[in-house]
């Protein structure tokens, strides 16, 4: 038998076994239902990093660049780039004959009044970079530089559309961006273009003809279900295609990768992690001992268990694992604080928040948590019986997302909080605003109030350097602080687990389960 033959006759073979077929041909038409927990908050995307108006909006703005599955740059609204030598200076060349939704032309104006007035001051990560920026210069319509004060290791990774969506001048100018009718009525230049928005019921986006790429659906539909478990159901019957991580019950994982109508995402191709953010501003939890109780008092492990179904890791400091070369074992919360109800006791006491007489401290935690997301529903409950082992009363506060974000990052009005957050690709994207100083009132920005500057000035270094063995060193000393004041408790690294029907092919062609949803195609 010829090699040749041999390999064909094993292809069969392959084929029967897995039931895989031949690689299809793109279909266009049909619309693809994705499942949201909640509604947006807003369709502007350079106002927010929250995850469901970043499920709608990546596909109807565009970034300069977009990030593939292998984690690869490539070419969005910019088709070429350089960086001088001294990582200062980002000269970008646009795509030509790129027009917005409404017709009108897009160019390097756009670009620059964007992160000048948009994300540049309103965006929770892109903003964190922009105080690195010198200039956005506009050399032709068709070219765009950044000139930095300093170097910013991560900035090429923070120019996609969920960091900085390019939104169009002739339509903002003038106008706040936080409150702008255009925010409920998007107009970008990505393949989709926004068709209606039916709050508590669906958002609905149209194929851009226009679009420099094929894009094979008609339309794409999110339907808003609040209730976990009618996600999962309504994507075991078909009623949708997609249940992506952030919505989707990790303890349902294990029926669903036994369906033969779905298909399985396993992995987090940009880590994430749970986080139990502390309020510092309120007492008794402004004392650093009544914060290293609750973490020596909550089991990560049981959460992992019961709340993850094991599609998490326990996590181990302030940067979580996903970046190895970022973990410190000074900062290693299982030398730390392991699970200990004796010494989570003792540090009590020591602070001053003694029981009464019928065994109960006087401490009562809200703990508010989005209601949409399953595993933050277990994992509240779990915390609670936790807790309460110590004395600590602990009342649940599960409400709609955006009441959450209003709740938690404009009015600061609860004691703990469960959320969890991407890094972007980078700690220094996702992480460091969670740490660093900042005052209130951005989504996603330092909802602790924790202010230390020693943190932010090493913050500021891990972020300039390029080199990843001096970044290390950086980020152990950071560890180190961060770990000893505990502003936040990480709880768990993710293993993302996305879900779509088998019929939906081109999916996941990105880093990120939202994007490049032009790829997406229905096989018939």
């Amino acid at each position: 038998m010829t090699i040749r033959l041999l390999a064909l006759v094993l292809t069969v073979l392959l084929t029967a076994a897995t039931g895989a077929a031949a690689p299809a041909q793109p279909q266009s038409g049909g619309a693809a239902v994705v499942a949201l927990g909640g509604d947006p908050e807003t369709l502007n995307l350079g106002i927010t990093t929250g995850y469901a108006v970043g499920a709608v909006a990546a596909s109807i703005y565009s970034g300069l660049v977009w990030i593939d599955a292998r984690g690869d740059f490539q070419p969005d609204l910019a088709t070429a780039w350089t960086v001088s030598p001294d990582q200062l200076t980002y000269t970008f060349t646009l795509r030509q004959n790129v027009k917005w939704h409404d017709g009108r032309p897009f160019g390097a104006a756009d670009v620059k009044y964007t992160m000048d007035e948009i994300t540049g001051k309103h965006h929770g990560r892109f903003r964190t970079a922009y105080a690195n920026f010198e200039s956005v210069s506009v050399r032709s319509p068709t070219q765009v530089v950044i000139r930095l004060r300093r170097p910013y290791a991560p900035l090429l990774r923070l120019l996609t559309v969920f960091d900085s969506p390019i939104l169009a001048r002739h339509l903002y100018e003038g106008q706040d961006p936080t409150r702008s009718p255009r925010n409920n009525e998007p107009v970008g230049t990505g393949p989709f273009k926004f068709r209606e928005w039916a709050r508590g019921d669906r958002v609905v986006l149209e194929r851009n003809p226009d679009y420099w790429n094929p894009v094979y659906l008609d339309r794409l539909i999110f339907r808003i279900i609040p209730n976990a478990a009618l996600r999962v159901t309504a994507l075991e019957v078909g009623e949708v295609d997609q249940v992506m991580d952030f919505y989707l019950p990790k303890t349902d994982v294990d029926r669903l990768r036994r369906n033969p109508a779905i298909r399985i995402r396993l992995g987090q191709p940009i880590p994430s992690m749970g986080f139990l953010f502390i309020n510092t501003r309120r007492a008794p939890l402004d004392n650093v001992k009544v914060r290293q109780a609750l973490a020596m008092a909550i089991n990560r492990v049981q959460i992992v268990t019961q709340a993850m179904g094991n599609l998490a890791r326990p996590a181990r400091g302030p940067f979580g694992d996903g970046f190895r070369w970022a973990f410190s074992p000074e900062a290693d919360y299982n030398r730390l604080y392991p699970l200990s109800v004796e010494r989570a006791n003792a540090l009590l006491d020591e602070a001053g928040v003694l029981r009464g007489a019928g065994g109960e401290r006087p401490v009562r935690l809200r703990l508010v948590y989005d209601s949409a997301r399953a595993p933050l529903v277990a994992a509240a409950a779990i915390i609670r019986d936790n807790l309460r082992a110590v004395g600590i009363t602990v009342e649940l506060q599960p409400m709609d997302r955006a009441v959450m974000i209003e709740r938690v990052y404009t009015r600061a009005d609860y004691e703990i909080t469960l959320q969890t957050f991407t890094s972007g690709g980078d700690p220094a994207i996702g992480y460091h605003r969670i740490y660093a100083s900042a005052p209130p009132g951005t989504p996603f920005v330092n909802a602790t109030g924790y202010s230390n500057a020693e943190v932010d000035r090493l913050l500021q270094q891990a972020a300039e350097v390029a080199d990843q063995t001096a970044r290390s060193r950086l980020y152990a000393e950071v560890g180190k602080i961060l770990a000893r004041d505990v502003p936040t408790l990480v709880l768990f690294d993710e293993i993302g687990v996305d879900a779509a029907r088998t019929s939906l092919r081109g999916v996941w062609t990105g880093a990120e389960a939202r994007d490049r949803w032009d790829a997406v195609w229905i096989q018939k």
